[in-house]
């Protein structure tokens, strides 16, 4: 058996949300990078392109996790200008977070306290992270 693999396997989405809960801020490239290292034991040659579904989902986006980033770069699209944000800043729901904190009982950590949580400063990220949509 090879070291490196862990005991426990986590789901993808499982792990995102660990990845999520402890580099909070990050883009979400960032944390399918990480993935990609923590599944294949290899590094992402996609630059974290790969498997990008959960981010788009209407399952998972502003349910367990949203984006903070603020929208504030110009593109051009069919539909006439549009802005969109240069790179997400992905933060959990509080949804989020109390799956993240299954994920991690599930490895053997202790889960992480929801009111230690740093929230960004930027206007009307705070409101958006405490929102938890329940379907």
């Amino acid at each position: 058996m090879i070291p490196d693999i862990p005991n426990v396997s986590l789901k993808c989405i499982e792990y995102l949300l660990l990845s999520i809960q402890s580099s909070p801020g990050r883009s979400q490239r960032f944390h399918l990078k990480r993935w990609h290292q923590y599944k294949y034991n290899r590094p992402d040659y996609h630059k974290g392109g790969h498997n990008n579904g959960f981010f788009t989902s209407n399952s998972y986006r502003d349910v367990v996790w949203t984006d903070v980033a603020p929208q504030d770069v110009e593109y051009l699209s069919a539909f006439g200008t549009r802005v969109k944000s240069k790179s997400s800043q992905m933060h959990l729901t509080s949804h989020g977070w109390y799956r993240a904190n299954a994920a991690r009982k599930k490895i053997g950590l202790s889960p992480l306290d929801w009111g230690d949580v740093e929230l960004p400063s930027t206007s009307g990220a705070a409101c958006k992270i405490y929102q938890t949509m329940v379907q």
